[in-house]
């Protein structure tokens, strides 16, 4: 992958990332891995009930954000990263560098700051070329909750804020952000305590495994055998007398009494009776909690009443009112018929994004609150919603589905991307064209590559050359013979190479940033 495309991934990485880390979990102690499969991105999965015992180093600092921060990653002001010889720095519209080209490696990081990279170690900057970060570190983690955790080359872990004050020294075992203000910390093997943002401890308590702050509670335990809930100031408000206890979600948290599952309101008091037994078990997203039974799995209310009951092994929690589930399809040899069935999957493999991470046998779906199949498991693929609509892939060929599992894009073109300007990039053999919102050719197939639609236009290339087209297919304008290469438009400028170097250039094809750079990507805000 070239340095500009694996830029570009790294961007989209980032902003997932980040998604990510916002989305709250539930977390069981002494359940085992569970079949409740969430959608995470670069192959990884992480299930909705999982061990609340300690969080092991590496998933501490990354544990699930208690309030929801899903804003895309933002630099503010327009800039744009380029590079010149083998450094990389970022670029106003004006033509000045913001950060001077001097790193091996920028990234946008959150609203007005960059991670840089020298040799093998990582920093932040901010858009002014301040340090706020120092290069020093061997990761950083995307900010969540205003906290940005960096990780040495030891693996010890500390924190800084959005300003750069350093809020807890690099020598843990793991961080948390600080949700609700507090930072749940693992000095070491087993010992956790809880800071807050100015560095000081919230109590002299320290604690053989702990969960960071949810909706303003943390599970604690002094010991490994009995769990209750800290608040904000570190007083024990529910006793520790749990042999398990997950999260806060939507005001309840499950619990396990004497081998037995229930739920407690914030006052401590049963909501629903710890009668399940069961070795899996969710908190309420949408009103609803999953528990897992040894035939599918029950989808129970508040009151603990059962909604209903699905055979499939493999349910993620309810988003926006529909929850993704799986099942497999195998071929079977019956007295030498060949037989295709539906087998209710085991473990299901990562829900993907954009990108495909799943078994080719892998038939998958959505269901409704009633348990209702609105989107067909006869899908090969299907990825997140996005604006409401999802892309689907069926007998090798794609569409796009909304919410009630209508076609908005027929399954029919070999490739198909997301809408952009209410246009989406379509793939009918090896000629790509585009399709409105009505799903019907808006721009004939006809080019052998085609970018997204930004500020109305779209760069097409056909034979040797590449050129914008506006929404009707139009030229606006003719790209001088002397320009290669093209970027997408914005903040009314689009990279452009110019002989061996890249500049910039506005809707009329003028050069209004002169080409100066060995590679130059599209601004970005």
């Amino acid at each position: 992958m070239t340095q500009r495309g694996k830029l570009r991934s790294m961007i989209a990485a980032m902003t997932a990332t980040c998604l990510l880390l916002a989305m709250p979990t539930s977390q069981a102690a002494g359940a085992g891995s569970s079949a409740v499969q969430m959608r995470t991105v670069e192959g990884t999965t992480t299930a909705a009930a999982e061990q609340s015992a300690p969080l092991a180093a590496e998933q501490l600092d990354r544990a699930p954000a208690a309030e929801m921060n899903a804003a895309p990653v933002r630099a503010s002001a327009p800039f744009a990263i380029v590079r010149a010889g083998k450094k990389w720095g970022a670029l106003t519209p004006a033509g000045t560098l913001a950060i001077p080209a001097e790193y091996d490696e920028i990234v946008p990081y959150a609203e007005h700051l960059f991670a840089v990279r020298q040799g093998g170690k990582w920093g932040i900057a901010g858009a002014d070329g301040r340090m706020i970060v120092p290069v020093s570190y061997k990761s950083i983690d995307p900010m969540t909750a205003d906290t940005i955790i960096v990780q040495d080359a030891k693996d010890r872990r500390g924190a800084y804020d959005a300003a750069g004050h350093l809020l807890l020294p690099v020598e843990f075992r793991a961080v948390s952000p600080f949700y609700d203000g507090v930072s749940c910390v693992e000095q070491k093997k087993d010992r956790f305590v809880f800071f807050r943002r100015d560095g000081s401890r919230l109590s002299s308590e320290t604690y053989a495994w702990a969960r960071p702050f949810s909706e303003g509670l943390a599970v604690a335990a002094k010991s490994k055998k009995k769990a209750g809930y800290i608040d904000t100031t570190g007083t024990m408000v529910i006793p520790a007398k749990y042999e398990a206890a997950q999260d806060f979600s939507e005001g309840l948290a499950p619990v396990m009494h004497r081998g037995k599952w229930g739920f407690i309101d914030k006052a401590g008091a049963f909501v629903i009776k710890p009668k399940l037994r069961t070795d899996s078990i969710s908190g309420f997203h949408e009103g609803l909690a999953l528990v897992k039974e040894k035939k599918g799995w029950n989808f129970i209310d508040r009151n603990g009443k059962k909604v209903f009951h699905t055979r499939y092994e493999a349910v993620a929690p309810f988003e926006g009112g529909l929850a993704e589930v799986g099942r497999e399809t195998r071929t079977a040899n019956i007295g030498g018929f060949l037989l295709k069935t539906l087998v209710i999957v085991k473990n299901l493999p990562t829900f993907g994004r954009d990108i495909e991470m799943f078994d080719e046998k892998m038939k998958r779906g959505y269901i409704d609150k009633t348990g209702a199949e609105v989107i067909s498991t006869k899908h090969d693929y299907i990825s997140d919603f996005e604006d409401g609509m999802a892309l689907v892939r069926r007998g090798g060929k794609w569409g796009m589905v909304d919410r009630t599992g209508s076609y908005i894009v027929a399954p029919e073109y070999s490739a198909l991307r997301r809408f952009s300007e209410d246009m989406a990039a379509v793939k009918d053999g090896d000629k790509w064209g585009f399709v409105g919102r009505d799903g019907q050719i808006a721009i004939a197939p006809a080019y052998e590559e085609v970018h997204d639609f930004h500020e109305d236009l779209a760069v097409v290339s056909k034979g040797q050359k590449s050129f914008f087209i506006d929404k009707t297919g139009r030229v606006p304008f003719l790209v001088p013979s002397t320009i290669t290469a093209l970027g997408d438009f914005a903040s009314g400028l689009a990279p452009a190479k110019i002989g061996e170097k890249w500049g910039f250039i506005d809707h009329t094809g003028t050069i209004v940033i002169a080409p100066a750079y060995d590679e130059a990507l599209t601004f970005f805000q």
